[in-house]
Order: structure tokens, then C-alpha cells, then sequence
């Protein structure tokens, strides 16, 4: 009989900023859910929390832009003891969540995001950490399809309108996303 190879999964969530509180739990299950559709075998992955000074200086060491974004992610693809090292992944959650109200109305008319109304009025507190936490996870899949050789034009990064942003790479998100609709609410 011939036994299956277990496979490793290296998630390192690592948080250095202090504003914005992140469920590792989500976050590892959003990593999870999203390598499955694009990887099979052990894996590793770093995935920072870090301040908005802190991702506007990588972007301008790394991409040599001197502004701040949301997200950054760097391709390792190295193996290390049959472990497949695919990279990290910066992501700034006050930036996060400013494009979360930002646009706002990009959620609520997606017919790929899965919005809880509840009857009467709308509890906006709640609302909003969850949209917060849909950004986030958002975010990650989007940076683990950069790490997987998805890219996007980058006049359209900020039109989430923009009908042709990335038909391939929008299609996964949705894909992705839709494997997550029961977690995130």
C-alpha cells in the first residue's frame, strides 16, 4: 500500500501596523481557499500587515514609485525542502479600507459580491467590517494571482468599472471569491 505525501502549508501572517486589527483565521483560510485553485503540493507564503509609510517606501525601493498603494506582492518561487516558496505579499489595511469606502459602490452593484442586508435598517458598523474584511480578502487573491503570473494594465488598477480590467484575472477573483462568499457573509 502506498501512502500519500501529506502536504505543508506555510502561511506566516505577520502584523506590523497597529490601526487596523486582521483575523488571522480569515486570512489564512482566504490563502487557503485561494491556492487550492492554483497550486497543488506544499507551499509558503508570507503575507505582512504593514503602515501606509511602511508600503510607500517598498514601492519606491522596489517599483521605484513614490506613492502609497494598497497592496504589493514579490515573486520568490524558490523550493526549500519540497516546499515551494511563492513569495509575500504587503498589504496596507488603512489604505485597504479607505478603497473600501471609496468604492463603495463598486461592492453593492458587483453581482459577484454576496451582500447581507438585514430587513429594516442597515447596520453600518457591521456593514462596514465586513467590507473591510472583503476588501482584505480581496486584496490577497488578487496578490496571489500577481505571484501566479496574473497581471493587469495599470491604468486600469484603479477602474473597477473598467469592463475590460483583466477579463482572465477578474474571472478568477470571481472564481475565488465566490469559494469565499460563505465566510466572509
Amino acid at each position: 500500500m502506498m501512502m500519500e505525501k501529506q502536504e505543508t502549508l506555510l502561511i506566516n501572517i505577520t502584523n506590523i501596523q497597529r490601526r487596523s486589527e486582521i483575523s488571522q483565521k480569515l486570512v489564512y483560510c482566504i490563502v487557503k481557499s485561494s491556492l487550492r485553485h492554483l497550486f497543488c503540493g506544499s507551499y509558503g507564503i508570507d503575507i505582512i500587515f504593514c503602515s501606509p509609510s511602511h508600503i510607500k517606501k517598498l514601492n519606491k525601493d522596489y517599483r521605484n514609485r513614490n506613492n502609497i498603494t494598497d497592496i504589493l506582492s514579490f515573486e520568490i518561487k524558490e523550493y526549500d525542502n519540497d516546499i515551494f516558496y511563492i513569495g509575500e505579499i504587503y498589504i496596507a489595511p488603512v489604505v485597504a479600507e479607505n478603497n473600501f469606502l471609496r468604492y463603495r459602490h463598486f461592492w453593492e452593484k458587483a453581482d459577484w459580491i454576496l451582500r447581507e442586508r438585514s430587513e429594516g435598517s442597515p447596520n453600518i458598523e457591521k456593514d462596514d467590517k465586513r467590507g473591510f474584511e472583503k476588501e482584505i480578502a480581496l486584496l490577497i487573491i488578487h496578490g496571489i494571482l500577481h505571484l501566479f503570473g496574473y497581471v493587469h494594465d495599470e491604468e486600469h488598477e484603479l477602474d473597477l468599472d473598467d469592463e475590460d480590467y483583466n477579463k482572465e484575472m477578474k474571472d478568477m477573483q470571481k472564481l475565488i471569491y465566490r469559494d469565499l462568499a460563505g465566510l466572509l457573509g
